[in-house]
Parts: C-alpha cells; sequence; structure tokens
C-alpha cells in the first residue's frame, strides 16, 4: 500500500497539473453558467407565479411536467456527450459547450417575453415550454463542462483548487445576477433589454470557450459502450453514485428554496431592497469565498467526506437556533449574523463537483470505461426532480402560513412562515442529505487506492494511444 501511495503521489505531482490559461478558460465557462441560470432562478418564479399570476394548481403541475420531461432527457444527453464520435466532430464535449451555449442563450432571452397577461392556459403553456427547453439546454451545456473536469486532471488537489476558482468566478457572474433583481423590480422592459445583453456576451463566450480548451481523446476513443439499459443497470448498482446523487438531492432541494424564494424572504430582512441585495451579494459571494478557503485549507489534513458532514452537523444546529432566536420580537437583525455563520459553515459546497467526479472515477476503475456524461447525466435525472420538487414545497410552505402574494407586507404568521421556510424546512432537507453522505465509500484508504488503480490504467491507456 506504501508503494502505491508513492507511485500515486509521484504522478499527481507530475504531468497532470493544468495551465493558467486552461483554468481561466475552464472557470470563465461557471461565470457563464451563473449568469443565465442565477438570473433564471433568482427571477422566473417571480416572473411566473408571482407577476404573472399562474395560479397554485397550474403552476405546481408545470413543475411536475418540467421534473418529467427534464429528467428524462437527462442521462440520454450524457450519453449523447459520451457516444459523440471525435473524429468525425473533432470534439466529444466542446462542440456542445461552443453551440449549446449559443442556444442556451437565445431561449434564456426569448422567455421573459409574456404571451399574456390575463390567460391562464397560455401563461400555463408559456411557462412549461420556457423553463422546460431553457433546462435542456443547460444540462447540456453544464453537463458537458462538468464531464471535461475529469478529462483535464486526475490531480485532486488540482480538482479542488479548480473548484475553488470556479467560485471566484461566480463571484463575478454573481453581482449581474444581484442586478438583474434591481431591474426586475424597475421594469420589464429594462429586464429584457438587461437579458439580451448578457446572452450576447454568454453566446460570444462560450464560443470561445469551445475553441481554447482540450480534451483527452487517449482515455475514450477506443473504447467500446455498452447499450444504455446495462449501462445504467451499472450505474445505479454504484454506491458511490447512490450516496452522492440522494446528497446532491438534498442539495438542490435547499439551493431551490434558496434561489427561487428571495423575493419572499426579502420580507423579513427589515431593510430596503437596495441594501438586501447588496448584503445577499456579499454573503453568497465574498463570506462564502472565504468558507471555500477554509475548507480548501482543512482538505490538506482531513478527506472530503469528514469536512462535508462536520459542516453540515454544524450548520443544522446552527439554522434551528436561529429559527428560535429569531421567533422573539426585536432580535430580527441577527439574522444577517446566522445567515454569515451558515455560509460559512456552507464551505463544504466546494467539494460538491469533486466528489461527483470521484464517482465518475470509481465506475472507471470498476468497468474501465470513461463514461462522465452518462453518469452525470443519470444523477441529473435525480438532481431535476428535488429541483421541481423544492418550489412546490416553497410555494405551499407559503400558502399555508398565509402568505400574500404580490403583497406590499406580510401578516405575523406568514413571516414566521418565511422564517421556518428558511432554517427549518432546509434543516430537514440538510439531516436527509447528511444520512446519505455518511455511507459514501470513496475516503481514506479506499480513495486512495481507488485513485492509484485509475492512475495506473490512465499510464496504459495513454501509452496504447500513443502506439
Amino acid at each position: 500500500m506504501e508503494d502505491s501511495k508513492e507511485d500515486s503521489n509521484q504522478v499527481i505531482q507530475g504531468s497532470f497539473n493544468l495551465t493558467k490559461r486552461e483554468r481561466f478558460y475552464y472557470s470563465l465557462t461557471n461565470l457563464l453558467n451563473t449568469l443565465l441560470s442565477g438570473i433564471f432562478g433568482l427571477t422566473y418564479v417571480n416572473f411566473f407565479w408571482d407577476d404573472l399570476g399562474l395560479i397554485q394548481f397550474y403552476f405546481s403541475l408545470g413543475q411536475i411536467i418540467y421534473a418529467i420531461i427534464n429528467s428524462l432527457n437527462d442521462f440520454y444527453l450524457g450519453r449523447l456527450s459520451d457516444n459523440t464520435n471525435i473524429k468525425r466532430w473533432g470534439s466529444r464535449r466542446l462542440i456542445y459547450m461552443k453551440w449549446g451555449g449559443i442556444l442556451w442563450a437565445i431561449i434564456f432571452f426569448m422567455m421573459w417575453f409574456p404571451w399574456t397577461l390575463t390567460q391562464q392556459i397560455m401563461i400555463f403553456i408559456h411557462f412549461v415550454l420556457s423553463i422546460c427547453a431553457f433546462d435542456m439546454l443547460l444540462t447540456l451545456v453544464w453537463l458537458v463542462w462538468l464531464a471535461l473536469m475529469p478529462e483535464l486532471t486526475e490531480n485532486l488537489e488540482e480538482r479542488n483548487k479548480m473548484a475553488f476558482f470556479n467560485q471566484v468566478f461566480f463571484t463575478i457572474g454573481a453581482f449581474p445576477v444581484l442586478l438583474a433583481f434591481l431591474i426586475y423590480d424597475a421594469g420589464l422592459i429594462y429586464f429584457q433589454i438587461f437579458a439580451g445583453v448578457c446572452a450576447v456576451i454568454c453566446s460570444i463566450c462560450y464560443f470561445i470557450v469551445g475553441n481554447k480548451l482540450r480534451e483527452r481523446p487517449a482515455l475514450y476513443v477506443d473504447q467500446q459502450f455498452l447499450p444504455l439499459r446495462k449501462a445504467l443497470k451499472e450505474v445505479l448498482k454504484s454506491k458511490s453514485f447512490i450516496t452522492m446523487t440522494i446528497f446532491r438531492c438534498f442539495n438542490q432541494l435547499n439551493l431551490s428554496l434558496t434561489l427561487s424564494f428571495v423575493f419572499a424572504y426579502f420580507y423579513i430582512f427589515n431593510v430596503s431592497s437596495l441594501i438586501i441585495s447588496l448584503l445577499f451579494y456579499v454573503n453568497t459571494t465574498f463570506i462564502a469565498l472565504i468558507g471555500y478557503g477554509i475548507y480548501k485549507k482543512l482538505s490538506q489534513s482531513y478527506d472530503m467526506r469528514t469536512l462535508i458532514i462536520r459542516g453540515r452537523i454544524i450548520h443544522i444546529i446552527l439554522n434551528v437556533s436561529a429559527f428560535l432566536i429569531l421567533l422573539i420580537p426585536g432580535l430580527e437583525f441577527l439574522i444577517w449574523l446566522f445567515l454569515i455563520l451558515g455560509t460559512l459553515c456552507n464551505g463544504y459546497i466546494l467539494f460538491d463537483y469533486p466528489v461527483l467526479i470521484l464517482v465518475t472515477d470509481d465506475d472507471e476503475v470498476q468497468h474501465g470505461a470513461r463514461r462522465e456524461g452518462l453518469i452525470i447525466g443519470t444523477n441529473a435525472f435525480f438532481i431535476k426532480i428535488a429541483e421541481s420538487l423544492g418550489p412546490i414545497i416553497g410555494t405551499s410552505t407559503l400558502l399555508f402560513f398565509g402568505f400574500v402574494r404580490n403583497a406590499p407586507f406580510q401578516t405575523e404568521i406568514a413571516n414566521v412562515g418565511i422564517k421556518f421556510l428558511f432554517f427549518i424546512v432546509q434543516s430537514i432537507m440538510s439531516l436527509l442529505g447528511l444520512i446519505s453522505i455518511r455511507f459514501f465509500p470513496l475516503h481514506k484508504e479506499n480513495l486512495e487506492e481507488m485513485h492509484y488503480r485509475l492512475l495506473k490504467i490512465h499510464e496504459e491507456k495513454s501509452h496504447e494511444f500513443k502506439k
């Protein structure tokens, strides 16, 4: 085992580090992803449910249709990129980032033009078609971007470093998302112009990234692909896939309960919209970066799974305490302290993609093929179900506590419901995710052994490719 560790460390310090140029273009993509998905996630519930007045039945039905359609196409899109003939198209992943990104930006721009302001059926059709088309392109572009990471490097430290750089670019991309909410409040026409500018910028940048990054065909050019049914059966039997997928589903539930309901959380912040937006931006970007930096430093001494478990336990305790304290009149200002502390605890999100990539590495070790697209797409199948459940849970919770849509003020009990949604409902989801990640197998000796075997496999594939 000691020899395997030494060999593994030798390879890690060798030729698998990325250049600054590669890091820049790869992380730039996260800025573009953040811009399009962030603006969408922040405003689409507000646009369709709050402003256009889509009734709850149609809204929930639309979310269910969205979950079914977009969940089913996720693993098919992943399979599509896995099976793309690089000899014919010159690319296995980047072709979809280059051209799919442009189409995604166009769909994003078109969705903000109401078909009608009064007819519920037309609003419903507009809602369903928009979110399904948007998410299909999101999946295609984002999925191949994630799938490209393990091709760029096997180095675990380099992957964590890239995850941190991705968050830096997320911070940059989050600022226009912040502006989007303020511009949306200023008037729909201004928001439509803003969305058009964002769409043009993203289209150009996706095209550039698709031309600048590289792929490693040696890892897969001659591999044989199993029929979809058999390949899915192998993936769904993986303990690492099952545990990580359940964990990420509950993470996505919490993300949707946060991002899509900012318009409701504004009622309990007790400051102006501008101040709230700025504080929210600082908390989710710069404070988050501090949290990521802390966890990145800790990852040099502890494995990622251990850090995720400890951080999540602390965060759950913090959220429950926050809810109880904020029920006391006059202490509402403490919400910002709890938000900051929660964001720091949540810094383990840095490891979300690196751990997911470990699942794809483990699959190659077990079955000999690189099929990141299928694995990430199948993971996304379940993620999309959670993503659709989030708004249903959120809106139902708000309505249960008497939330009044598009009202200047809310009742005291409605404000309690908003706090309950933000702290307690999300804590329940966090606890369920915590139970799952506890059984994730790739940590400590198991992770070292898997990584050593992966490097040996890649060394053999590269040798055969050069012949």
